[in-house]
């Protein structure tokens, strides 16, 4: 027999039916992934280490000697996001970064981007997770698998997710890191860092117009990216991504991405077409670009250890530093310098630049290469035109750097950035010879370095002076042939009246 069942009872029923629905339902993750808070709000949670003070405490247990560091400490970084899984070229590796470093977090989530997208600051709390690496790459996971022949970390498990990260403010519009090519040789500074490569860059020619990636065989793809003014990176594109298909542009212009790395190799990841921004209708050494200013600590910049071209439709501006009627230099070069750094420039004839004219120079298409260790402008033949040079005032002066033989030995080891640059060395003596012709020495209270003049300079004859002096001259380099000292750096005068 059928029992009825009363309108109440039914609707106590359905009721019933519905909470439970909506129990079993709030117990397993959403599936439609609501969209986050217009703005949201941060957690109740403080970042109490940074992402560079967590990965410089490690990197070298991890990259050289082999290490998977379980973290056990109660620590929190936060970062905001700037690589997700949108477009698919980021696959379960969600990208985050602070004001300091950023870092890559494997997660095993697809579609997170609705949950933690690009411009979310997120949370992320370290206890019982894993640092390790991935071609030298520093990254976080949830687990170590060992059962290979080499333990690897493994993504954060899905239900566990949330309870490692925790979002906060969203669309905060987080802003590249603007990086010359150059630059980027520091590979560990720049891991997993939103960047823009502020040179103007191109695909290579043998990848333009070219798919980004194998969107049959879901392979990826790199294409290599150079810089009109030296230097090149792979961009590495995943067969996954909803634009692999999308070809390669063929002019020149800016790209950012994410920087990556595997090994020594750099590479940028983009998030979408959208990073790259090459619509010029022109390519490198195209000077029909306008003319522009480049800095004298730029183009050295440009230098990559060899011979270099400076493709872009560049000129350089500065006083020179060097004095033609000491002749203590080839006749044919200038040392000029700006507001951040001083360089060498060698023209095909001898020239009549004065000491404190304030100048510029012509530099696109011309070389960028080393003459005994000296970097300087128009090293290969037939040099920079004479007429690539004009004058445009009279009469200025540069204040020299005071600095110590110490300071600048260790300047000249470390980057060279006071090479080509005038120098004042306190509380020196000079030593080695009877005059200044050749190398004799400077000591000072930190250490011994050359002091070098040609046998043609208007002074090689003068005696040089005993006692405490200051010298100022122009920081040069020969190629680590001057003994003694053991060193390379050697400071060029301009005339007698440098030495007080």
């Amino acid at each position: 027999m059928n029992k009825i069942i009363s309108p109440r009872k039914s609707v106590l029923i359905l009721a019933l039916i519905a909470l439970i629905s909506s129990v079993f339902t709030s117990s397993c993750r959403k599936e439609d992934f609501d969209e986050p808070p217009m703005n949201g709000k941060d957690p109740n949670l403080t970042a109490n280490i940074t992402i560079k003070a967590l990965k410089d405490s490690f990197r070298f247990q991890i990259v050289n000697q082999n290490k998977i560091i379980p973290i056990t400490e109660d620590w929190i970084i936060r970062g905001v996001v700037t690589g997700d899984d949108k477009t698919g070229n980021f696959y379960k590796t969600i990208v985050i970064e602070d004001e300091t470093a950023g870092i890559s977090i494997r997660i095993d989530m697809t579609n997170f981007f609705v949950d933690y997208p690009v411009g979310r600051r997120v949370f992320v709390k370290l206890k019982g997770l894993y640092l390790a690496e991935y071609g030298d790459l520093l990254q976080l996971g949830g687990w170590v698998d060992s059962s290979g022949t080499t333990p690897s970390v493994e993504p954060i498990p899905l239900s566990l997710v949330d309870d490692f990260l925790i979002g906060g403010v969203s669309n905060l519009n987080p802003q590249p890191k603007k990086v010359t090519m150059a630059a980027l040789a520091q590979l560990d500074s720049f891991e997993n860092r939103f960047i823009e490569i502020i040179d103007t860059c191109e695909f290579d020619a043998a990848d333009t117009s070219k798919p980004y990636a194998d969107a049959v065989l879901l392979q990826s793809v790199n294409r290599l990216v150079n810089s009109c003014i030296g230097g090149s990176i792979v961009v590495r594109t995943s067969g996954y991504c909803n634009f692999a298909n999308a070809l390669t542009p063929s002019s020149k212009g800016i790209i950012r991405g994410i920087f990556t790395r595997f090994g020594s190799t750099a590479q940028l990841v983009i998030r979408d077409t959208t990073d790259v921004n090459m619509n010029t209708n022109r390519r490198c050494g195209d000077f029909t670009d306008p003319l522009s200013r480049a800095t004298i600590s730029s183009v050295r910049a440009i230098f990559s250890g060899s011979t270099t071209n400076i493709n872009s439709n560049y000129f350089i501006s500065g006083v020179v530093i060097s004095d033609r009627n000491g002749a203590n230099l080839n006749t044919r070069n200038v040392f000029i310098q700006d507001e951040t750094a001083g360089i060498c420039v060698r023209f095909s004839a001898n020239h009549t630049l004065n000491i404190g004219d304030s100048i510029s120079v012509l530099v696109a298409g011309q070389s960028l290469g080393e003459f005994s260790g000296l970097l300087q402008i128009g090293t290969s033949t037939p040099n920079v035109p004479l007429a690539n040079a004009a004058v445009l005032a009279t009469g200025k002066t540069v204040t020299p750097r005071i600095a110590t033989v110490a300071d600048i030995l260790a300047n000249m080891t470390a980057n060279d950035t006071w090479e080509g640059s005038l120098l004042k060395i306190n509380n020196a003596t000079i030593t080695g010879g009877a005059t200044y012709s050749g190398s004799v020495q400077i000591t000072d209270a930190t250490g011994v370095m050359t002091l070098y003049t040609a046998s043609a300079a208007s002074f090689s004859g003068t005696a040089v002076p005993t006692g405490i002096v200051s010298i100022t001259g122009i920081l040069s380099d020969f190629g680590g042939n001057i003994t003694p000292p053991n060193t390379n750096a050697q400071l060029l005068l301009r005339n007698v009246a440098d030495v007080q």
